[in-house]
């Protein structure tokens, strides 16, 4: 999972470079390439998280002291380095680059959910998820009694109501009931992983999911050569499976297992969040130098990564120990 995060965190700053001219590509490839990275993200959240919530009811272990340490956790693996980066954002105005985050008032905007300018409309999305996600869980337990042909039927209703809502709404670009479909589809991988773990198995490992992978991967491609815009949201549901697809192939051994597997990328997927945080910052720096893109290309990844780790260091992980969870 920490590879395909790297993945994910890496077609983000891919799409900035282009967008800010240190990269060169085709005209009308590789458009709002960020947000592919973005949704899949989303689909690992919610297959890691959703997984973890999955198993504690099936152990009976979903007391108040789990809630407390999963409420706990979210919190500080979210807020302490969104407060930073919205800091560095704010500063960086006051010093003439033109970023978001222009009033301090945006600030408050931003940590109260309720603004999702710049990078920041995925934080509301996802930590909105997070709330909503056990709720979900809570009903396929208690109403479903865990059924998995219910409970997987139940997530892929979902989606399709996700698919209608969007057809008819234009709901708010950081709003999680647009991206509702994404999250599901990755919410259903784990639900059919636990339910079914003999099913997932043989599905995974079967000779197959070679092919399924080269068809999704070929199909990624073609969208991605042809311009298509990925913030389209009936298109939001049909990138969902593909990543999905790309998901279930990292279990089958192969290439793609191998490559994910690679350290250098899951080291970036294990600072991928801040990461994907303080890049941009660090992006319209490098801009300014009078360099060559390509020069100018090297050190964003670079330095991007390098402050990501000292981030990861000093905030993440000391702000993620405070939680322990507790043993029922």
């Amino acid at each position: 999972m920490d590879g395909l995060r790297g993945l994910a965190v890496l077609f983000v700053l891919v799409a900035h470079a282009i967008n800010q001219g240190l990269l060169t590509v085709p005209e009308g490839t590789f458009v709002s390439l960020g947000k592919l990275g973005v949704y899949l993200f989303f689909i690992i959240s919610a297959y890691l998280l959703d997984k973890q919530i999955i198993q504690v009811f099936l152990r009976g272990e979903q007391g108040w002291s789990y809630w407390r340490y999963y409420i706990s956790r979210r919190l500080l693996r979210i807020f302490p380095p969104f407060i930073v980066a919205l800091l560095v954002f704010r500063l960086m105005n006051e010093a003439g680059y033109k970023l978001a985050i222009g009033q301090w008032s945006d600030v408050w905007g931003h940590l109260m959910l309720g603004q999702g300018d710049s990078i920041f409309w995925s934080i509301p999305v996802e930590f909105c998820y997070y709330l909503v996600s056990p709720l979900l869980i809570l009903f396929c337990v208690k109403v479903l009694k865990f059924k998995s042909t219910q409970t997987i039927g139940f997530l892929f209703l979902i989606v399709l109501a996700t698919v209608l809502i969007n057809s008819f709404w234009d709901l708010p670009r950081f709003s999680t009931l647009r991206y509702l479909g994404i999250f599901s589809l990755g919410t259903m991988l784990a639900a059919f992983e636990t339910l079914k773990p003999a099913s997932f198995v043989r599905v995974s490992q079967s000779i197959w999911m070679a092919d399924v992978f080269r068809i999704a991967a070929g199909i990624l491609f073609a969208l991605i050569g042809y311009g298509v815009d990925f913030e389209i949201s009936n298109l939001h549901v049909p990138l969902g499976i593909l990543w999905c697809a790309f998901l279930l192939a990292s279990f089958h051994k192969g290439l793609w297992r191998s490559f994910l597997s690679l350290r250098v990328l899951r080291f970036i997927g294990n600072i991928s969040y801040s990461l994907y945080l303080f890049h941009i910052p660090v992006l319209l720096w490098i801009k300014g130098f009078n360099t060559g893109g390509t020069v100018q290309l090297i050190l964003f990844f670079l330095v991007s990564i390098a402050l990501a780790a000292v981030i990861h260091v000093l905030i993440e992980r000391p702000f993620l120990s405070l939680v322990k969870r507790e043993k029922n």
